[in-house]
């Protein structure tokens, strides 16, 4: 992400964290409210770009910053070109937008804004303007009558549309007789559920409410688990707005210990998942960081992805015949447990959802990241591995070209750039996937090892961040702790992550007993170095015969591995 794009976004931060201010006016509260229906619907959630442009556009606009939009701003931090976008050269930005005064259009073709005003993007401008929606009713109705004249009796068929709608219902009732009822939507566990946001967190009007209430949608906004919907301030539901599978009620006590209470359910049937509370004790009035960290750790559990909503998603259906949204809960569930009875499943409902609809980053980041993984297993043969990278760059490039702004596309670019040995390209796209992410801790952990691969020294801090917003962290976790103590030579560190490291329940182990094998040898604790090179033996002996190969196919630092190849050999634990 660009200077210019981080810069944006810390103004948006900004400006919403002082929602007492001018730019809480009722204009912009409809803007904002009129927004989240439009991304709501179906058109729209199906073309991301467009999601976050009209998100990006509303905001400067509601910001006071959309009469100085620019064709460059648009395209670097609504769009997501590179810093050196020529806006001379390229007309990217305008025929963008206009695609989504066309889609606007479109939408407001078949639905009425609540307030009947509309959103709206004058020709010439990149403002987002409120229009009363009966000035596109006259066009229409004048469009209309410059065609075919209706005929003068409406009524000659009327019969035969009666008896025809007749036949249709006596059918429906037979069909309902014969067959099963479904239990579930067709779609249920192919597309995400909609979260919805309530209680008195997100009515209050004081400048601590407003904080808090911005730093929760923000956090809970970011995660590609579900669609985030706040409740409308009038406390009624839009009926355009997708029904809530989950509901999130936030309670605000203020005064002198203030405290923040959360309880989770989920909709139909109404049933509490999930409750907690967090004093808000010691945290200021304005201190926008301070409260983020507070916060982060319950944001994390209900968001990630391995959450609490995508734990309760999982067993809701079980994965069977996954596809979709449901595909992208699997392979999360196969990454944190490793099992490799899975593994097949999992690639093939990720082939059979890239074929229902190849526009999904997710899913191209998915496909990247296993791919990665093929060509590093001791299993595949060297002349296969150029190939198989190529593919996982095809995936990962498409991925980010479709949503430049998804976390894990560019995540997995990092991961592409780690194999080819390009850490400039690594280190950009691992930093931007942890600012349009910060609380996902699966994601951070991925991110910190692409950092230490490419020796960027802030690979720590991105590995300690997961660890405190994971639940229960367990072993992989403390996995880029332990190898940057082995580059270091840190003994203390190398103590502190092999104190809380175990094996994986599940599912393949080699990297976690080879890496420990390594740490054990480097700081002299020989018994337990031979146990987990025993286990390393006995479970993967390719990687144990090998393991040399094995750290440069995962794209390891050259000194991490020379020195983590030192320590296993003056251990004796291999040849000398």
């Amino acid at each position: 992400m660009s200077d210019t794009t981080e810069a944006a976004i810390d103004r948006g931060k900004a400006e919403l964290r002082q929602c007492a201010g001018p730019a809480a006016g009722l204009n912009t509260d409809l803007m904002r409210e009129e927004l989240q229906a439009v991304i709501a619907s179906p058109d729209f959630s199906r073309a991301p770009i467009m999601k976050r442009l009209l998100s990006f556009l509303v905001g400067e606009t509601a910001a006071g910053r959309g009469d100085q939009l620019k064709a460059y701003s648009v395209a670097v931090d609504g769009l997501g070109r590179a810093p050196d976008y020529d806006a001379r050269a390229d007309s990217y930005p305008r025929v963008q937008v206009g695609r989504l005064r066309r889609m606007l259009d479109n939408y407001y073709a078949s639905n009425q804004p609540a307030a009947g005003l509309r959103l709206a993007i004058p020709s010439g401008r990149y403002r987002v303007a409120l229009q009363p929606a009966t000035a596109d009713a006259e066009a229409a109705a004048a469009t209309a009558g410059d065609g075919e004249m209706l005929p003068e009796r409406p009524w000659q068929f009327g019969w035969q549309i009666f008896l025809l709608l007749l036949l249709v219902l006596l059918v429906a009732m037979a069909l309902v007789r014969v067959l099963p009822m479904r239990a579930a939507v067709p779609n249920a566990g192919r597309e995400r559920p909609v979260l919805q946001v309530g209680g008195t967190a997100m009515a209050r009007e004081g400048q601590f409410g407003n904080l808090v209430r911005v730093t929760l949608i923000n956090g809970l906004a970011r995660s590609n688990v579900f669609d985030l919907r706040a409740l409308p301030r009038s406390g009624q539901r839009d009926s355009r707005t997708p029904v809530a599978r989950y509901r999130l009620g936030t309670d605000l006590i203020e005064g002198d210990h203030p405290r923040l209470f959360l309880r989770l359910s989920s909709v139909a049937p109404d049933r509490l998942i999930w409750s907690g509370d967090i004093s808000l004790a010691g945290v200021g009035q304005l201190d926008g960081e301070a409260l983020d960290r507070t916060l982060a750790p319950m944001i994390a559990s209900i968001g990630k992805v391995n959450g609490l909503i995508a734990t309760h998603e999982l067993q809701a259906y079980r994965g069977l015949e996954a596809a979709g949204y449901s595909c992208l809960l699997l392979y999360h569930r196969y990454r944190k447990e490793r099992t490799l009875t899975e593994l097949d499943h999992v690639q093939a409902c990720l082939d059979r959802s890239l074929k229902l609809n190849p526009n999904n980053a997710e899913m191209q980041a998915a496909a990247a990241q296993l791919t990665i993984e093929q060509m590093v297993s001791s299993e595949t043969p060297p002349r296969d591995r150029p190939a198989l990278l190529l593919t996982a760059r095809r995936h990962a490039q498409i991925g980010t070209s479709i949503d430049p702004f998804d976390a894990w596309a560019n995540a997995a670019s990092a991961r592409v750039a780690v194999a080819r040995g390009a850490c400039a390209q690594a280190i950009g796209f691992a930093t931007r996937a942890a600012r349009i992410q910060p609380y996902d801790p699966a994601l951070l952990s991925d991110i910190s090892v692409y950092l230490l691969d490419c020796n960027d020294p802030r690979a720590e801090s991105y590995a300690r961040r997961a660890i405190a917003l994971a639940d229960d962290p367990d072993g992989r976790f403390y996995t880029p702790l332990l190898l940057l103590a082995i580059a270091r030579d840190d003994r203390a560190l190398a103590h502190e992550a092999l104190a809380h490291m175990a094996p994986p329940a599940l599912g393949e182990a080699a990297r976690f007993h080879l890496i420990s094998a390594a740490g054990y040898a480097m700081i002299g604790d020989l018994p337990r170095a031979r146990a987990a090179w025993s286990q390393l033996q006995t479970g993967k002996s390719p990687v144990a015969q090998d393991p040399k190969g094995f750290f440069e196919r995962l794209g390891y630092a050259a000194d991490l591995q020379a020195k983590a190849i030192g320590h296993l050999r003056r251990a004796r634990l291999i040849a000398g």
